[in-house]
């Protein structure tokens, strides 16, 4: 009986033996297999290291690519301020003679957008022309040669005339008399007459005057600036 006890734990130990050689030559296989293929994904590092000592990085993962597309879009082929439209003050002042229409005693001012008093409708409101002193019957000039845009009567302005002075220019002149004025078509010269005097309904508490507003590029402007005669 011990005899056989003894061959039994020597047959054991040989087979413990061998599975301990077969364990140790398969890991050795797996950590071959694992260096050579790592070897064989493994990138020089010169095909993807970037020199980024001038470009103010540190590692390669702080290297956006955004820094690349900003450098190549900040150059401009023109700046904003330059390609927005012109506001109609920049059209300012035209070129040429321009002609007062009635004399040189300014009633009111052009008020720049700002709220001044009306007398007559008891209101305050923006003045959005000038207007000039006159008489019965004075007479009304172009302040520039054109061509009769409009005549129409307004139950607010009398008798109104426009003209159109060229370079985006529309001069509309109100309180006109009806009957006195050229009709819608005719050309006109600089200094010409278009018109008699007569009364403006909603202003007519401030007396008889010619109230001109000029328009450039449809924008209400100074109409002494327009005609160069700002000073």
């Amino acid at each position: 009986m011990d005899f056989e006890f003894k061959k039994t734990s020597k047959n054991t130990l040989g087979r413990l033996g061998l599975y301990t050689l077969l364990l140790l030559c398969i890991t050795a296989l797996g950590i071959g297999s694992y260096a050579a293929m790592k070897r064989s994904l493994n990138v020089p590092e010169t095909s993807t290291t970037v020199d980024w000592d001038n470009q103010g990085g540190t590692l390669e993962a702080d290297k956006p690519e955004k820094e690349i597309t900003v450098t190549q879009t900040t150059t401009l082929p023109f700046t904003t301020e330059q390609s927005t439209t012109a506001k109609p003050e920049e059209n300012l002042p035209f070129t040429g003679k321009f002609t007062l229409p009635l004399g040189t005693d300014i009633l009111k001012d052009y008020s720049h957008g700002e709220m001044v008093s009306s007398k007559t409708m008891g209101d305050w409101r923006v003045h959005g022309g000038i207007d000039f002193t006159g008489s019965e019957n004075s007479q009304v000039l172009a302040i520039q040669s054109g061509t009769v845009k409009a005549v129409y009567t307004d139950e607010m302005w009398g008798t109104v005339v426009e003209i159109d002075h060229g370079n985006t220019m529309i001069a509309k002149y109100c309180g006109l008399k009806e009957g006195t004025t050229p009709k819608k078509g005719a050309t006109v010269k600089n200094g010409q007459e278009i018109g008699e005097l007569a009364a403006i309904p909603v202003e007519e508490a401030d007396g008889l005057h010619l109230h001109l507003e000029i328009t450039v590029n449809g924008s209400t402007v100074d109409p002494l600036a327009a005609m160069n005669r700002a000073e």
